[in-house]
């Protein structure tokens, strides 16, 4: 049986990008505020960043779970 809760279905590229897409979130939801005009689509795409790079953190994406798809290398079982 496994120890951890969720299944990891993201590769390390998928990680990768989901972190930087998410690091630019960041800086534009919060940071620089001046390229968004608006103050509660500031917040929201910084939350979106924040959740980004957590899921990339723990390598699962609930969103892949309802179509069953992986980015996660395959592992193999040799005893």
């Amino acid at each position: 049986m496994s120890s951890s809760f969720v299944r990891v279905n993201m590769g390390l590229i998928d990680r990768i990008i989901r972190i930087v897409t998410g690091l630019a979130m960041i800086y534009l939801g919060f940071i620089d505020q001046t390229i968004i005009a608006n103050f509660t689509i500031n917040i929201i795409v910084g939350i979106f960043g924040i959740i980004s790079i957590y899921f990339a953190y723990i390598a699962f994406c609930p969103i892949y779970t309802l179509g069953n798809i992986s980015t996660a290398k395959k592992s193999s079982d040799n005893g």
